[in-house]
Order: C-alpha cells, then structure tokens, then sequence
C-alpha cells in the first residue's frame, strides 16, 4: 500500500460498517478482560488480564491514529 493513502485507507475502513463493527467488537472484548481481572483469583492472573486489555485498546487507538494522521515528509510537510 502506498504511504500517502494509508491515512485515507484507514478512514475508510473505521468510516465503513465493517470498520465500526471491528470497533465494538475490541472495545467489547477489553471490557470483557477488564471484567474477567476483576473476578480473577490472583493478583497474577488480574495483572495478566489487565495488560491484555490495555494492549486491546493500544491497538484501537491505533487504528484510530492511523485514520486522521496524514504521513509527511522529512521536513513534516504533509505529502499530497
């Protein structure tokens, strides 16, 4: 894929149904570790979870970066 459409390629994927659903279903599924930490056993088992979670939602703020930042060259002009 060619760097300067990465930014419109994401939009379009977190803008179309498909992206929205992709969405909600890793924000359910860190809710759900969240939960699951709550009820653990262990303090391991909590931390454990706790972490995965957090990497879920690492990835969608991600996906979400990737979709408003336009690449830019090495003097941080935006290309276009």
């Amino acid at each position: 894929m060619d760097r300067d459409n990465w930014s419109l390629q994401f939009n379009s994927l977190l803008s179309s149904p498909l992206g929205a659903e992709l969405i909600r279903e890793l924000k359910e599924r860190h809710n759900q570790l969240v939960a699951e930490a709550e009820q653990a056993d262990t303090q391991e088992k909590a931390y454990g979870l706790l972490k995965q979670a957090s990497g879920v939602m690492l990835a969608v703020e991600h996906l979400q970066f990737l979709s408003v930042v336009a690449p830019t060259d090495e003097g941080g002009k935006v290309k276009k």
